[in-house]
């Protein structure tokens, strides 16, 4: 029998369960209409993540990220997220296993017999044993700082996880233990040292702090009136006493000093350092948590070796350096006892992250580049024995930035995704090759994520047809069975717009993808206006299976535009040197290939040349005001949470790396003062004729909000149409995963501005 490829399963599917619902089908009868895609059905999107296979390879546990009505709250809604569990041979309906609003990354023990998984409890992410035969999941970690990423030991006995301290938190753990808690690093407070005062913020957090009564007798007001004369009477002090005064009202977060050179988060200005620690935990109710990595230095991406003595790691090179000035990272190994920690693999000049050891203990895979982690190079998978020595890498020919590695069972091969032309498919690639093969159905289908057993694989993909929906395939072959229909059953009801691949030859030679959207109900003879839609990054990369775009580029073909969508130079997915072709020129370059794409998207016969308009977020907001400073062919547009003044961004942005990345200095370096204003958009911001929207988060850290406000009073001054909409607490990843009001509001928002300019079809 031949295999169902992916597009007529969907087929398939859609019609089983029309003709399911119909006791009797007549000749006569037509199917029912299907309806355009809306704004609304953001509501209805489900975002599938992180699925595991049982032991046996008989089940999977995966997670479904839903929007629901906010309680008590109306025309509001928030994110839920809960586990279900399929057949993996797909005999049987998912069925969901929690409800609330907080389930994720499922773990199942060695036995199969319990599934580990992280729930918020008080505002802290804490791990749950769920037994897998029934019954109530029931907590196993209550540690202050919260618990995530749970692992399994080999034997099932105990579980490993994580936790972010806080510099103060570490203080005060080293100095209870009466260890050494002065960092090996300089904390760069200039004239001062490192733990000159007291540890104010560290009280404050304490289990005391958080059991102080409610109400208090007049002696204990009186008492801590006395106290707090006190503590006045140290502002007027020694200087000791007043260094002490200080540190209490930092440690209230009034005022906050800032002395990091990373001193911003993606919400707000950060002033404290945070350090991942991997903590033990014996899998059973009331077992005591141990910190394997005290002090101050984190640890990311740790996983068991095989035999349970160790945990391979990944942590900073240097472990003696600022962490905010450390540029490189290794693999280290983690005495799963407590016996410290030890180096495993250091390689000069690179960077070495993401381990993962073999099933069968002899090798740790894991992912190389060259030079510092912020760059141009891509990330190749390399292989070392368990006990050591010289690595080797099985990528190189590839050219692409590699990610997510899993073994395959038989420990003989090594699965990765990879961004692509497009696509973000799986690879494959064998421990006596060097060279990987795609193992997925369709290059530009979107492996969001994927687990490999015994008897198959499982993935989640987006498809032109499905933003996210789990699949299994045979021996990851390219065959592919739907497991799940959390988004194909109301997607049964939609019409939607085909995604058409084209490609031109810009300046440099070099080949530039773009894909076109035509309207959803195209009518022969009517014209349609031109939406340019322009990526972030600038090394990101859009395609068909590019799940936080899916929604909207359907809805604004349905609401009767022609979209089109382009990976100018400096996109992904494309190898090293078409990624760094931007370098110096995130403007000119990009934007000329980008134009391009929307010139031959408008010679489309449906088309309307004269109606065009284009919006872009983050590094794409950039290039729209870039844009309609040198281009007049726009109607309007609409900037999304943008970079405008390269100066301003070196300040305000937690991304500031880009400009010494994308321009090979510092402002106050020789000419690059002069390079960087004449590479910003505000800079032309005389020749903006094009009416915008911009569009900004309040807590937007990551690229600054500062100018979008020079942006908007530049153009006010100009006397320019010009509008601005600021949303509140939300983040630089509003678009993707803000708040669910806000994302509904600016989709509907942005396209009610267009229509102020090109007026309805």
């Amino acid at each position: 029998m031949p295999r169902l490829t992916l597009p007529r399963l969907l087929v398939v599917a859609g019609v089983l369960a029309f003709v399911a619902s119909l006791p009797v089908l007549r000749a006569a009868e037509a199917p029912p209409a299907k309806s355009l895609i809306r704004a609304t059905d953001l509501l209805k999107l489900k975002q599938l993540e992180s699925p595991a296979l049982s032991p046996d390879g008989k089940w999977i546990v995966y997670v479904v990220r839903s929007i629901e009505p906010k309680p008590d709250a109306k025309d509001d809604w928030v994110y839920h997220t809960n586990l279900w569990l399929v057949a993996a041979d797909g005999s049987g309906a998912p069925r969901q296993l929690t409800h609330g609003s907080s389930a994720a990354a499922p773990a199942w023990s060695p036995q199969g017999d319990r599934i580990a998984f992280v729930r918020t409890v008080d505002g802290k992410p804490q791990i749950h044993l769920l037994p897998f035969a029934g019954g109530e999941a029931a907590p196993l970690t209550k540690i202050d700082t919260g618990a995530v990423a749970p692992k399994w030991s080999p034997d099932g006995s105990r579980i490993l996880f994580t936790s972010n301290l806080d510099y103060a938190q570490v203080r005060a753990a080293l100095e209870k233990a009466g260890q050494p808690a002065q960092p090996k690093w300089p904390v760069e407070r200039p004239g001062r040292s490192a733990n000159d005062t007291q540890n104010y913020a560290a009280a404050k957090k304490g289990p005391a702090a958080k059991s102080a009564p409610e109400t208090k007798s007049s002696a204990a007001t009186q008492s801590e009136t006395d106290l707090s004369a006190v503590a006045l009477a140290k502002a007027d002090g020694t200087l000791q006493e007043r260094r002490e005064w200080l540190a209490r009202n930092e440690a209230d977060g009034n005022p906050r000093a800032l002395a990091r050179l990373n001193f911003q988060s993606e919400s707000d200005i950060n002033p404290d350092f945070s350090f991942t620690h991997l903590f033990v935990q014996d899998a059973r109710e009331g077992a005591e948590a141990h910190d394997l990595t005290p002090g101050y230095t984190g640890y990311v991406g740790a996983e068991w070796m095989p035999d349970g003595k160790s945990i391979v790691c990944t942590s900073q090179t240097d472990p003696d350096e600022n962490p905010d000035r450390s540029f490189t990272a290794s693999l280290y190994l983690v005495d799963a006892a407590g016996g410290g920690v030890r180096d495993f693999l250091k390689v000069a000049d690179h960077s070495v992250l993401n381990p993962q050891p073999s099933p069968d203990g002899q090798w740790v895979a894991f992912t190389i580049n060259r030079g510092r982690l912020f760059g141009y190079e891509q990330a190749a998978v390399g292989v070392v024995r368990a006990t050591g020595g010289a690595h080797r890498v099985l990528t190189a020919k590839l050219d692409r930035s590699a990610g997510n590695l899993k073994w395959a069972p038989d420990s003989k091969s090594i699965y990765f995704i990879a961004a692509d032309r497009g696509g973000f498919p799986l690879y494959n690639v064998a421990l006596d090759r060097t060279e990987a093969k795609t193992v997925t159905a369709s290059p530009t289908f979107g492996v969001r994520d994927y687990d490999v057993g015994a008897h198959g694989c499982v993935q989640v993909l987006t498809t032109p047809e499905n933003p996210s929906e789990l699949y299994r395939d045979t021996n990851a072959k390219l065959g592919y069975h739907a497991l799940t229909t959390h988004n194909a059953a109301w997607l049964a009801e939609r019409q939607l717009s085909a995604v058409t691949e084209h490609t031109l030859a810009n300046d440099k030679g070099q080949t530039v993808q773009y894909w076109t959207l035509a309207p959803t109900a195209l009518e022969s003879g009517k014209k349609y206006p031109l939406l340019l839609e322009i990526h972030g990054g600038p090394s990101a990369m859009w395609g068909p299976g590019e799940d936080s775009m899916w929604l909207e580029f359907q809805f604004f073909a349905a609401r009767g535009y022609a979209v089109v969508f382009a990976n100018p130079r400096g996109s992904g997915g494309y190898g090293r040197d078409f990624q760094a072709s931007n370098y110096r020129d995130w403007g000119k370059g990009p934007a000329s290939d980008v134009l391009a794409a929307a010139a031959e998207a408008a010679k489309q016969p449906f088309v309307d040349p004269a109606r065009q308009v284009v919006t872009g977020g983050s590094y794409g907001g950039y290039l729209t005001a870039w844009i309609i400073g040198h281009d007049q062919r726009f109607k309007a547009a609409v900037a999304q949470r943008g970079v405008y003044d390269l100066l301003t961004f070196f300040g305000e942005g937690n991304a500031w790396r880009l400009v010494p990345l994308a321009w090979g200095g510092y402002p106050w370096e020789p000419g690059l003062r002069e390079i960087l204003t004449e590479q910003s958009p505000l800079t032309y911001v005389a020749n903006i004729k094009t009416p915008l929207l911009i569009q900004h988060g309040d807590n937007d850290r990551r690229t600054g909000f500062v100018q979008s406000e020079m942006l908007l009073r530049s153009l006010k001054q100009l006397g320019r149409d010009v509008e601005s909409v600021r949303y509140p607490r939300a983040t630089h990843e509003m678009s993707r995963s803000g708040e669910p009001k806000q994302r509904l509001d600016s989709l509907v928002r942005y396209e009610e501005f267009f229509r102020r300019y090109i007026g309805e079809n």
